[in-house]
């Protein structure tokens, strides 16, 4: 019998290495650059950048330090406590809010099964963390505009960097409410779980499986479905905000 030669050339995981310093560190500045010069040239794509860079991590980060608090280590296991972008995004997720305006970052993993108070309630609150953190940046940004609008310059790169930071919490708003949507894999399937009696919750999760025909049903008919679920509701929350 001939012996069999094998061998295995040594790989370079570039993604993970990406994820660490110094190039973690390069590629965020690298993002920060680009979101900066945006605001002067296409205030709405700097926007989405510092969305990419700031509110999805927020967003992530809020789910993995409350499933961390009530109990599950999965999430500090992952590497997911933490504010680095690079740790949260989803590619697919990322370009969709490029284009679109709305899109996703990576879900945190976590055990219902380790969360207190029980595993329903407790994954209901888990999920609830991130849409709620969404609307928590949106006040605060809000609050932040009254108390400096009345000493900010006029002219032409002043009104960049308020169309910047208006677009940035109104898409803040509209993540809250996209996210709230009872569709999986949406925070708001896990919350509405949480809420329903548990026979109704049944049946919620027996149609779990065809989330996604209904989430692209959404977006073919031509009812503005997205309109009165999301639009809707973010101009009336941004007049009060502002």
């Amino acid at each position: 019998m001939r012996p069999q030669y094998y061998y295995d050339p040594p790989r370079s995981d570039w993604t993970r290495r990406l994820k660490e310093p110094p190039w973690s560190y390069l590629l965020i500045a690298l993002a920060v650059g680009l979101a900066v010069y945006m605001v002067f040239a296409l205030p709405q794509y700097g926007a989405r950048i510092l969305i990419l860079l700031i509110a999805f991590p927020i967003h992530e980060l809020a789910h993995a330090v409350t499933a961390y608090r009530l109990g599950d280590s999965t999430p500090k296991y992952d590497g997911r406590l933490t504010l680095n972008p690079l740790a949260h995004l989803d590619f697919f997720g990322s370009l969709l809010l490029m284009i679109v305006g709305l899109g996703w970052a990576k879900p945190v993993r976590f055990n219902p099964g380790a969360v207190r108070p029980s595993p329903r309630t407790g994954a209901m609150i888990v999920a609830a963390a991130g849409p709620l953190s969404n609307l928590a940046l949106a006040i605060i940004l809000a609050l932040l505009w009254r108390a400096v609008e009345p000493i900010l310059p006029l002219g032409i790169q002043a009104n960049s960097f308020i169309n910047l930071f208006f677009i940035f919490v109104q898409i803040n708003v509209a993540l809250f409410f996209f996210n709230l949507i009872p569709l999986a894999p949406l925070d708001g399937f896990m919350v509405l779980r949480g809420l329903l009696p548990y026979q109704l919750a049944y049946q919620l999760e027996r149609i779990q499986r065809f989330s996604f025909i209904i989430f692209l049903l959404l977006f073919i008919l031509p009812i503005p479905i997205f309109g009165w679920l999301i639009g809707g509701p973010t101009r009336a929350v941004m007049s009060v905000l502002f």
